[in-house]
């Protein structure tokens, strides 16, 4: 299998290429960079073709699957070029600036019969996973996620200053962290009925013109939800202040930190469990079950409408909470 990474000077990249690597039968037949010093490192490391322009390397010969990574600003247009070229393909969160941009991918994709992932994984994580055993066919009644990552320094650090410029990225922490749980939501719940009912958005560090602190109420019928993520916490990467919690209707799922989940019933019992709770454990997995997924024949976990739907809802908040 023939792999084409796009905008390998993005922070993740190092998140699936270790992985890819990996994997038996998978080998990388070429990358590309807005920045041709960044194309050719990586080019130049991994012993494979590189260009500014992805069209370059996937024109004569189309690989089997294609990872579109880089700016925000650039996806739409890279992820039409590779629905035109039939050629499947996953594509990092946001996936485009807003949900017109996303929705017009997905349905484009679907339309072409073309095989597209977007990386939710927390969808996979023991969190959730934990929730669907323990408290199976019960209704989620409420749940919260805070999810406090590193200082924006990271983000210069890796050479992606462009994630503070509003349009080159369409948003800041909201639309690159808070997504995952807006998605959560509505994967627990239902899409048709969520609704952004508050949103408070800032910039309380004065990196561009992005917001690094969000928070907002989301509501499915009776059902509420809170999410907040931020840029705050002055720690290494991966490293998060993160607090989880979940009631259903006869159970409570609490989570303070990473790889130990306590659930808790109606009766009064406890346990905690060993299971993922962080986003960094679960790219591997992402990616093997993608490799799996495109040579069976098999849907995604997750694809460009789950992402315009939770996009839905990120440009309401913006609209209501500003920045």
């Amino acid at each position: 299998m023939k792999i084409l990474l796009i905008g390998v000077g993005h922070w993740h990249t190092p998140l699936y290429l270790a992985p890819l690597l990996e994997q038996p039968g998978v080998e990388i037949s070429g990358v590309s960079d807005p920045d041709i010093a960044v194309a050719r490192r990586f080019g130049e490391q991994l012993a494979c073709a590189y260009a500014t322009r992805p069209g370059e390397l996937h024109a004569g010969k189309k690989p089997d699957l294609a990872f579109v990574l880089g700016r925000h600003s650039d996806m739409a247009t890279e992820v039409a070029s590779l629905i035109a070229a039939e050629i499947p393909f996953v594509v990092e969160k946001p996936a485009g600036l807003n949900e017109a941009e996303v929705r017009n991918l997905a349905i484009s994709a679907s339309a072409a019969g073309v095989f597209n992932a977007v990386p939710l994984v927390f969808r996979s994580s023991g969190f959730v996973s934990a929730i669907r055993q323990r408290a199976s066919g019960e209704k989620l009644l409420y749940a919260d996620f805070k999810f406090v990552a590193g200082l924006p320094s990271r983000y210069h650090e890796a050479g992606c200053s462009w994630v503070f410029d509003r349009k080159q990225s369409g948003g800041g922490v909201l639309l690159n962290l808070g997504v995952h749980f807006i998605d959560l939501f509505q994967h627990l719940t239902s899409v048709d009925n969520v609704c952004c009912a508050n949103a408070r958005l800032a910039n309380l560090q004065g990196e561009g013109d992005v917001d690094d602190y969000a928070n907002l109420t989301l509501l499915n019928r009776d059902r509420l939800c809170r999410v907040e993520a931020a840029y705050l916490y002055p720690a290494p990467g991966g490293v998060f202040d993160m607090h989880f919690s979940a009631r259903t209707e006869a159970h409570y799922f609490r989570t303070n930190g990473p790889g130990v989940i306590e659930i808790s019933d109606l009766k009064g019992r406890r346990e905690t469990i060993d299971g993922s709770t962080t986003n960094m454990p679960l790219y591997p997995l992402f990616v093997a079950d993608v490799i799996e997924q495109v040579r069976n024949g098999v849907r995604p976990v997750a694809d460009l409408g789950d992402m315009a739907n939770v996009m839905s809802l990120v440009d309401d908040a913006y609209r209501i909470g500003g920045v």
